[in-house]
């Protein structure tokens, strides 16, 4: 399963929106990554979207529903236990 992570900021906003925001982006099924900030990026993760797109799409729509102009960065997150598992493959043959 893909595991992703969202950093967005709202633009010109103050400690409501970003409590808005975080209300929005559960609906979305992200959790927070982190504790809750009033200011500046935010991050959260998702579990449950299949691609990206599915990601980029939540949140374009949680964030919008806050009223502000906000700016985004979606990652997918890589796993890191299968990179180890290869890393120790490789050390031991």
């Amino acid at each position: 399963m893909n595991t992703f992570t969202a950093r967005v900021e709202l633009h010109s906003a103050n400690p409501n929106d970003y409590n808005n925001l975080y209300t929005e982006m559960q609906k979305e099924s992200f959790i927070a990554a982190g504790e809750k900030a009033e200011t500046g990026n935010v991050e959260f993760k998702s579990k449950d979207k299949l691609s990206i797109r599915d990601v980029i799409d939540a949140v374009v729509r949680a964030a919008s529903k806050t009223g502000k102009k906000f700016s985004f960065t979606v990652m997918r997150d890589k796993n890191l236990d299968k990179l180890e598992s290869r890393m120790r493959y490789h050390l031991q043959h």
